[in-house]
Parts: C-alpha cells; structure tokens; sequence
C-alpha cells in the first residue's frame, strides 16, 4: 500500500472515531493534540485548547494541578507522534485535504505563499495563541467590564473555524448560526463564521489553508525536537530538485535547500511524507521513530523504484483518461 493511500484511511477513520465515537462510548480525555472539538456532543476526546482555556479562566491551585496532568498526557501524545496529530489524525486537517482532492479533481490551480508572505503573516497564529492564553485570564480577574469577560472563557474556541466546520460535517448544522445572547457572543460568533468561511474558501485554494495560522500546530512545533518521529536527509544523495517543494502541503523550501543538516523537521512539517513519497533519489529523504538511547526505526524512506512505479501509473492513468476523451 502506497502511503498517501495509507494516510487517507488513517485521516477517514480518525475523522469518525474522533466525532463519532462518543456513540460506542468511547471517550479519550480532554486534552488531545488535535482538533476533536468540544461544540461536536458525539466527539470521543476533547482538543487541549479548551483545557488551556477553561484552566486559565478557573486560575486557581485546584485547577493548576489538573492542568499539569493533562498537560504531561499532551506532551505525551506529542512526544510520541510529533505534528503527525496534524497530517495524519486531525478531523479539520482531513477536511482541508478533502477540499484540496475535490480542488485537483477539477482541475482548478492553487495558490502558494511566498517565504517573505509567510514570514509577514506569522503573527496571526500568535495572536490566535495570545487569545487563548490571555483572555481567559481576564475571565478569571474581571476587573474591568466583568459582564463581557464571563462570556470569553474560551475565547479561541468560540472563534476557532472548527466551531462550525466539525459540527457541520458531523450532523449539528444547528451550531452554524451567530449567537445573539450577548453582544460579546454576537461580535465572537460573527468572528468565527468570518473565519470559517476564509478557511473553507482557503483550503479550496491552497493547501492545508487553516495549518500556516493555526496554534495548536504552534504549540506541536515546540515539541519538534524531542518528539520521536523525525524528517531526515541525506545531503550526499540529495539533487536539489525542488520535488520535495512542490509536494509539500505547507510549501516547506527548507527541506530540499539545507545543508549539513540531517534533521529537517521543521517547525511547519506535519509528517505527512509526501516529500519521501515522490523524492526521486534512493534514501535521501526518510521518516526515523527515534526513541533516545535506542537504535532509531526507518518508517518510510525515498526509493527510486516506487518514484518510476508512481510516475508510470499516472502517466497510464492519463493516457487512459486522454483515450476515453477521443472516443
């Protein structure tokens, strides 16, 4: 099995375990490093975000000892699988992905963000970061204007485009509407509608649109150089095509342009492996599970043959489509 073929299934059946799986009972905590969102009733595992926040905005010693045990069970999870969570397990990644198939299937372009774009629109993440850690605290000292701080104890959620997207792929249309209760909710429901229309949009346009602003990725990249899974590359072998560019998701040039360094997990790599799949040099690029002080694992490495083999099929995919045309 190739592993594009692989990471769908695995992004299928994580898609209805994490928003289903409260109907087999199954329920996997509140602090999982992926989007398993908490306005989904049928979801089996809760996002850490909502902890971070609910705990902020409680801000007492009670609180501060349950966030230090769902924060060691986070770290974890993420040690464990890096920013795997993101390219292979998160529900809103494996609908931005399948916005991108529909995006392909058409035949319609995409659009890719500059180096000096990116680096511009980097504070968006912080700020969607900065939300989450500070408002709560307002939430929990309400010195000025108490009655709209009551109504910001999780302020990134009440925005975050999974609010609507998740319930709205998982049979809870009811929670796409502006909430009109208070002048708060109506400002921060009009904000996350905004947000999840820009990210659908997006994520048609350009691939994994939400993950360049997204700050749970943020806080998974922090973890990047202990996590155990690990993106490494074989300068010798290494041609500088470019492959590696093209096919990565988050547009990551660093990969194929750096040199004298093995270890190219970058704070933006999501392990999706699409650079190993189609780099076209035999080893040069491979996934490694390296646990410290033991002989690392190679998961997947770059292979000249499954390169021609991929590129053979599509070429006789394409020449059957071509045929069909003709007749």
């Amino acid at each position: 099995m190739n592993i594009s073929r692989l990471r769908w299934i695995i992004l299928f059946v994580s898609f209805f375990l994490l928003m289903f799986g409260a109907y087999a009972g199954l329920y996997l905590g509140s602090f999982l490093p992926t989007f398993s969102c908490c306005y989904v009733n049928t979801r089996a595992g809760t996002c850490f975000m909502l902890t971070l926040q609910q705990i902020i905005g409680e801000f007492t010693l009670d609180s501060m000892l349950v966030f230090l045990e769902r924060l060691l069970y986070f770290s974890i999870l993420v040690i464990i699988l890096g920013r795997a969570w993101c390219g292979w397990i998160c529900p809103l990644g494996f609908i931005q992905d399948l916005l991108d198939y529909i995006r392909q299937k058409l035949r319609v372009g995409y659009v890719r963000f500059s180096e000096k774009l990116k680096r511009r629109l980097l504070w968006i993440k912080w700020t969607f970061l900065s939300i989450a850690l500070f408002l709560p605290v307002w939430v929990a000292f309400p010195v000025i204007c108490p009655g709209a701080a009551i109504n910001l104890y999780i302020p990134f959620c009440q925005m975050c485009p999974g609010k609507y997207l998740l319930p709205l792929c998982s049979g809870n249309p009811d929670r796409i509407s502006v909430n009109y209760e208070t002048a708060t909710n109506v400002f921060m429901s009009t904000l996350g509608l905004a947000f999840s229309g820009i990210t659908f949009i997006g994520s048609f346009v350009k691939r994994r649109f939400w993950c360049s602003f997204c700050p749970l990725g943020l806080i998974l990249s922090w973890y990047r150089k202990i996590s155990f899974i690990k993106l490494k590359k074989d300068d010798v072998k290494c041609t500088r095509c470019e492959i590696c560019y093209n096919t990565c998701p988050m547009e990551i040039e660093e990969v194929y342009k750096s040199r004298g360094r093995e270890d190219v997990t970058f704070s933006e790599c999501t392990l999706c492996l699409k650079c190993v799949e189609n780099c076209p040099e035999e080893g040069a690029l491979k996934a490694e599970f390296k646990i410290p002080f033991v002989p690392g694992i190679t998961l997947y490495k770059s292979s000249f043959k499954k390169f021609i083999n991929k590129r053979v099929k599509k070429s006789s995919a394409t020449n059957e489509v071509h045929s069909q045309l003709k007749n």
